[in-house]
């Protein structure tokens, strides 16, 4: 009976241990790992913050972009409190009554010392409940500001020339799938029309569509301040010189 005792005594002391509550203080070795899936494209995103080091990541195929930056201390006080706020560790999901292993979403996780964590699933099979939405919304946008503010502060220009070739056709661009560019281009003389564009330093695939998507092309370009691409038009073929 003692021993039963001592081991009831054992597994719940354990359950504290991996009690999925935040603490009421921010834990100083507090990390946030947030994901996005997009499985049919092939792609996605992972944000890691903690006060050690941080990083932002893009997967695309078989192109991978990461930087990395540094946040406060006061920083993550603030995204603390707002996973407080938005109930962090109220948020619950619910599995769909069918298998959707190929639905895009996200997920995050939210851990501090050596076992502790939360883990959100809103992908695949797993989905939010409804009445947690907004304060998902909330939380993610909170997440992503840091992201945006790295981003905005590392973006550099590149150039797209384009030749005569393609004088007053409707070019639509996208990078690693993200939109770019949609306009009509001008009538073009030798010389060339130049639009200058703007992304953080990396490789990258430049999906070019001129007319419709019948002619498209996709090109594995590397960007960095000051890089020019040029493109014309062959028949139905769309050529980066």
């Amino acid at each position: 009976m003692r021993k039963v005792f001592f081991l009831l005594i054992l597994i719940s002391l354990s359950k504290l241990s991996f009690a999925q509550y935040l603490p009421e203080e921010c834990p100083p070795d507090l990390r946030i790992t947030y994901t996005t899936t997009k499985a049919l494209l092939n792609s996605a995103e992972n944000i890691y913050l903690s006060t050690d080091s941080c990083y932002y990541e893009t997967i695309f195929n078989d192109i991978t972009n990461r930087f990395t930056f540094f946040i406060t201390g006061k920083d993550m006080k603030e995204l603390y409190a707002v996973l407080n706020k938005y109930e962090i560790e109220n948020i619950r999901t619910k599995q769909l009554q069918r298998a959707a292993p190929e639905r895009m979403g996200d997920n995050l996780q939210i851990q501090w010392g050596e076992f502790n964590s939360i883990l959100i699933t809103n992908s695949g099979n797993m989905i939010l409940e409804d009445k947690w939405l907004n304060n998902w919304k909330k939380i993610v946008k909170n997440i992503r500001k840091f992201v945006k503010m790295q981003q905005d502060d590392r973006s550099r220009n590149f150039v797209v020339k384009f030749d005569e070739s393609l004088s007053g056709k409707k070019v639509a661009m996208y990078l690693s799938n993200d939109f770019l560019y949609d306009n009509t281009l001008p009538e073009i003389n030798i010389e060339g029309f130049f639009v200058n564009l703007a992304t953080v330093p990396g490789t990258y695939y430049l999906k070019v569509v001129v007319g419709d998507v019948n002619f498209a092309e996709t090109f594995k370009v590397d960007l960095s301040e000051g890089t020019e691409v040029s493109l014309s038009l062959k028949g139905n073929s769309i050529i980066k010189n």
